[in-house]
């Protein structure tokens, strides 16, 4: 087991006590360190009971970080906690703590951990020295405190020792489907697993959640959909023991034949690596490990290589972006099919700041965008979001899209980075077994011939304009995304009667909404009727925000800047 010590002495020890002294010595771990957990094991052949005696912290000083327990191997079940034994005070802040527990025959883990749980008074590392030099050892050289720190346990049975207990961990790993446990800080894992038949599995995770955020965490997900299957959540998890952010979840779930994937994720601290508060009652085990409910459906169980995100069957490819950029890329499908979302980008207090899109390049309405309450944590810090998802897609043309804010983005991040820099953006790719790249085409305008009119992407400070023919009253259908605040209009688009010059409508602020991003964004999405006829449709811009010149949030569809007048659908 994984052991991080301090050259500093702790107010907790154990020793041997004449009057538990009877039967052979169980365990005995000695000379435990601030920050230092420790283990040992042993083994009871028949059921019995067994006497601790323990050093601890008295209840008056309990709140800095003294702490000893017994798992059972098999359950990981605890089975005894140093608070259940009775106490006798003794100097210094320390007291005797005497026990005698019945314990069935079996193998079992013991723990020894000291570590300090800030509360009032103890808010950082400097204090917490302070108090222990002045308070509990009144100012004594602390050299000699590392004497004291034993724990013993007698009884009868056998002794395994650390390394015992390090081959048990292993074993129980190995006999398990997966295990993506005893993880360090800012850990990013997963695993691929293939269940040939309907499966009964036991899911076992350990992780952090601070302030009703998930810091340490793990799930899993269908490999084929991405879709998630099982996660850990405020549902599920109580907690594990130690500092009150130590959560585990614990469940039998039945999964339906087919592949998987189970992932873990850590951030920058707390973690089997180093404890900066109170350990877990498992920590060997922090992260998440799977086990069959039914061990004599192993041969239906196995692994296989699972990459989160392939680059193979690549669609669209907007990753890396970077701060205050707005990208996007249009595509055909000559077919309907499934498509994959992995999306990752920024988001607070339920709104995204870096986030993707995507249009029907037709119509120009949104097919998919990613919304804070479809995202879950992407690791690192808590505003990293990811959006990993299978959608489908009819037959036709879109446009993706990503905007990012002016900070924290690929290799500019101004806090901990998420698990997965390299995506941080939005990539499409095909999900089917069958997928072929001849499927998917470059989007061009013309390929949807109910387009009368487009004038896209316009820029600042200008004026466009385009004709079109009615052979008889028709409905068409007006697209146009543009500038707008205070009811008034400053980029719009309206339509003349080529003949007369009459117009024949205009875009107003009143009939507008909100076209996403900043609120002066405005769209008019509507049908109108007009008679036969030769019309000219104009656009035009003032010198400020528009199509790659925008000094704010650009509206959800950027592409669409302009204007696109097109037969309604009933008129196609």
């Amino acid at each position: 087991m994984k052991r991080v010590a301090l050259v500093l002495p702790f107010i907790i020890a154990f020793s041997a006590s004449p009057l538990f002294a009877q039967g052979d010595l169980l365990t005995e771990i000695q000379r435990v360190g601030a920050y230092e957990v420790k283990s040992d094991g042993f083994v009871l052949e028949a059921n019995q009971d067994i006497s601790i005696h323990a050093v601890a912290a008295s209840e008056r000083y309990r709140g800095v970080g003294t702490s000893a327990w017994i798992l059972d191997k098999a359950s990981r079940n605890v089975v005894w906690k140093l608070r259940n034994a009775k106490q006798r005070n003794r100097s210094r802040g320390l007291a005797d703590y005497d026990d005698v527990v019945q314990l069935p025959k079996g193998d079992y883990e013991v723990y020894y951990a000291a570590y300090p749980e800030p509360s009032d008074g103890i808010e950082s590392f400097g204090e917490f020295m302070e108090f222990l030099s002045s308070r509990i050892f009144d100012g004594r050289r602390r050299s000699r405190e590392y004497d004291d720190l034993t724990i013993a346990i007698h009884g009868r049975g056998r002794r395994v020792g650390p390394e015992g207990v390090d081959r048990w961990h292993q074993d129980l790993k190995k006999n398990a489907v997966l295990s993506l446990s005893a993880l360090f800080d800012n850990d990013y894992i997963h695993q691929g697993f293939i269940l040939e038949k309907p499966t009964e599995v036991t899911i076992y995770a350990l992780g952090e959640n601070q302030d009703g955020d998930l810091n340490d965490y793990g799930w899993i997900i269908n490999a084929k959909t991405g879709k998630r299957v099982w996660e850990m959540n405020d549902g599920n998890m109580i907690n594990a023991g130690g500092s009150r952010k130590n959560r585990i979840a614990q469940e039998t779930v039945s999964l339906p034949a087919g592949q998987y994937a189970a992932y873990f994720v850590t951030d920058g601290s707390h973690s089997y690596r180093e404890w900066n508060a109170p350990p877990p009652y498992d920590p060997a085990f922090w992260g998440l490990t799977v086990w069959l409910k039914d061990e004599s459906q192993r041969k239906y169980a196995t692994l296989f290589e699972y990459k989160a995100t392939e680059d193979k069957n690549i669609i669209v490819d907007l990753a890396r972006m970077g701060d205050h950029q707005s990208r996007s890329k249009s595509f055909t499908l000559k077919k309907g099919m499934d498509v994959r979302i992995y999306a990752l980008g920024e988001g607070r207090d339920r709104e995204m700041s870096d986030y993707g899109w995507i249009v029907d390049a037709s119509t120009r309405r949104k097919v998919w965008k990613m919304e804070y309450d479809e995202t879950d944590h992407a690791g690192g810090d808590k505003k990293n979001r990811i959006a990993d998802k299978v959608i489908h897609l009819e037959k036709g043309s879109y446009v993706v899209h990503f905007v990012t804010d002016d900070s924290h983005s690929y290799r500019h991040w101004n806090t901990s980075a998420p698990f997965d820099p390299e995506h941080w953006g939005i990539t499409l790719s095909g999900v089917d077994d069958r997928f072929d790249p001849k499927d998917v085409a470059a989007f061009e305008d013309r390929d949807n011939p109910s387009v009368l009119a487009s004038i896209i992407r316009v820029g600042s400070d200008e004026r466009r304009r385009k004709e079109f023919t009615l052979s008889q009253t028709r409905d068409i259908h007006i697209y146009s995304v543009g500038e707008g605040r205070n009811g008034d209009m400053f980029d719009f688009a309206w339509i003349e009667d080529a003949n007369s010059g009459k117009v024949v409508w205009k875009m107003k602020y009143r009939s507008t909404d909100p076209a996403g991003g900043t609120d002066k964004n405005r769209l008019f999405d509507a049908t109108v009727s007009l008679p036969s006829g030769r019309y000219v449709v104009f656009y035009e811009t003032d010198d400020t925000h528009a199509y790659n010149d925008w000094n704010d949030t650009p509206p959800d569809d950027p592409e669409g800047w302009g204007v696109t007048v097109s037969l309604a659908k009933g008129e196609r």
